[in-house]
């Protein structure tokens, strides 16, 4: 039969000490010294002060890019920019202008014949006739 090891409180305790105290120094104390290293890298909370700060400055940069596109007749386009910056803003407002200028350009109106109407046709679009047999008679005998 298998032989029957005893240990006295003592010796447990011990044992249990030496485990916890070795855990402790190999595992515990790296990843309380790796956590400490990270919270420098934690933002800082903001105070209620300076969240009302930054809300009222980002309503304020808000208005200026609504003002800034509604001169610029691209004010349609509010909804969809989105810009950190007034640099950016300043980048986004050209090429949306020149974008919407080019579209302008391209469904702009271009006659199919640039055709200049004749003596007949003025006359016909007054519905003259008298002018209509005038203006083929001159052509017979002219």
């Amino acid at each position: 039969m298998a032989e029957e090891i005893s240990f006295t409180q003592e010796q447990l305790d011990e044992a249990l000490s030496n485990a916890k105290n070795e855990w402790v120094e190999k595992e515990l104390n790296p990843i309380i010294t790796e956590r400490d290293d990270l919270l420098q890298f934690k933002p800082k909370d903001l105070s209620d002060e300076e969240k009302a700060l930054a809300n009222k400055q980002q309503e304020l940069f808000d208005k200026e890019v609504s003002l800034t596109l509604k001169e610029n007749g691209l004010e349609q386009f509010a909804d969809v920019i989105k810009v950190g910056d007034s640099e950016e803003l300043k980048t986004v407002i050209d090429s949306l202008t020149g974008i919407v200028n080019q579209i302008k350009i391209d469904n702009g109106y271009v006659p199919n014949d640039h055709k200049q109407q004749n003596e007949y046709d003025v006359f016909a679009s007054k519905k003259d006739t008298q002018g209509m047999i005038a203006t083929k008679l001159s052509k017979l005998f002219g």
